[in-house]
């Protein structure tokens, strides 16, 4: 079972590390989420339709760098929008295998909808599947004050004259989990709110070392990419098409990323020690669906606090990592498809979203807020007001060649972690990005 979770993990980050890709328009497995609002404006349209307007609707969605389970989209996708109306059917998009977009618009099987990563969206819009959604969201009476207002900026900085190409149905949260055990076998004080990287990274080596024949490591960050993410940046200027790596920020992130993999036993490839309960810490995305299964295997003593932070970037937890609901072009039931993303996106479904799924909602609502794992025995007792302490900083836009980019910088921080000089692995890097993008160019 250790094995199994630590898989299960590697195949989550996988498949949101993803979206950093070049080929981010393959189609990826997942599922989502829905359920209801009803208004008297929306009693009285279903009582003014037209009988033959009611046929049956199927809609079909397609998950984009965004994980989710069968279950988990007949929870909050199929069944709350069946509920509300009956003659649309919500399933996720099953084309070819490995099909990517382009193949899919050639043959012109294509799906109605698109769950998509915020940072996947620019790689995606070159096929001209997205649309702005505004018409039908004024059309179907959807509030979109209700959503947090860094999200939708994030949305629209995607299109070119600030369209809104869809409306997220969750968002990606970053914690540091911390293994209860280890640090009891080591003698150390648990982790607290409010620290900062060098803080834990400190913490993390008195928690490294072997005890009884086992070897623990301290601290996992992840990888580098989510360790850039409160410093909302990436390697490549979306703006200018030119590299942006050589710089402080990215120094920052270098340097504590060597800090962390530079400690005896806390070697790199510890990564996802922490659900084989070898690694003390885990500082990274919201991981509380494994830890419901390792707890319901019995592994109850572990909890969360805030996530680091860097000098000036107090209480943030990383950039809007946002799983957005688009309409696509080519779909012949935009206003069902508003529908859907109505109910999927109402406070009703996103309270079970975060109640039963352990998703973070992007609304407001602190009714919606609060219900995050409300309904898990396994959540009571944890610091999960911890963790909300932080909130996401904006995202840039990402450049269709963020993968390449990203490729580049993790090269270069291997080469910087063997022994290359800092200041030359980001010049090398800034090089050879721009390089790879003049070539990508022509």
């Amino acid at each position: 079972m250790k094995k199994t979770l630590s898989i299960l993990l590697i195949v989550m980050f996988l498949i949101l590390t993803a979206c950093s890709n070049s080929d981010d328009s393959k189609q990826s497995s997942s599922n989502t989420n829905d359920k209801e609002q009803t208004t008297d404006k929306d009693a009285a349209t279903k009582k003014e339709t037209p009988a033959e307007d009611l046929k049956p609707v199927t809609l079909t969605v397609m998950p984009i760098s965004v994980g989710i389970n069968e279950e988990d989209f007949k929870l909050l996708f199929t069944d709350p929008v069946k509920a509300k109306y009956p003659n649309i059917n919500v399933e996720l998009f099953k084309g070819p295998e490995g099909a990517g977009l382009e193949e899919l618009i050639a043959a012109k099987n294509t799906p109605d909808m698109m769950l998509i990563w915020n940072g996947a969206m620019p790689s995606v819009k070159r096929f001209e599947m997205f649309q702005d959604i505004t018409p039908y969201i004024e059309k179907e009476g959807v509030d979109i004050n209700r959503f947090e207002p860094v999200v939708l900026d994030t949305i629209r900085n995607v299109s070119d004259n600030g369209e809104l190409y869809g409306l997220p149905f969750s968002m990606q949260l970053n914690a540091l989990y911390y293994n209860k055990e280890i640090f009891d076998k080591f003698g150390v004080s648990y982790p607290t709110d409010g620290m900062t990287w060098n803080e834990v990274t400190d913490l993390a080596k008195k928690v490294t070392g072997k005890i009884d024949g086992t070897q623990f490591s301290g601290l996992s960050p992840e990888h580098l990419e989510r360790l850039s993410f409160p410093y909302g940046i990436t390697t490549i200027d979306a703006k200018t098409n030119k590299a942006s790596i050589n710089n402080d920020q990215w120094k920052q992130v270098f340097q504590t990323a060597y800090n962390i993999y530079k400690i005896p036993g806390n070697e790199k490839d510890k990564a996802w020690a922490f659900l084989d309960k070898t690694g003390a810490m885990f500082a990274g995305f919201n991981i509380f669906p494994n830890l419901m299964q390792m707890s319901a295997e019995g592994f109850t003593n572990w909890d969360v606090v805030q996530y680091p932070s860097f000098p000036g970037h107090e209480n943030t937890y990383g950039m809007v990592d946002a799983h957005i609901l688009t309409i696509n072009s080519t779909s012949e039931h935009p206003d069902e498809a508003m529908k859907a993303i109505s109910v999927i996106t109402s406070d009703e479904v996103q309270k079970l979203s975060a109640s039963k799924t352990l998703r973070v909602t992007a609304l407001t609502s602190p009714e919606v807020q609060n219900a995050f794992g409300a309904d898990n025995p396994f959540m009571k007792g944890k610091n999960i007001a911890g963790v909300f302490k932080s909130k996401p900083a904006p995202a840039p836009v990402f450049s269709p060649f963020n993968g390449d980019g990203m490729g580049i910088a993790n090269k270069k921080f291997d080469e910087y972690l063997a022994g290359k000089d800092l200041n030359t692995a980001l010049r090398e890097a800034e090089e050879e990005i721009n390089k790879v993008l003049s070539e990508k160019q022509q």
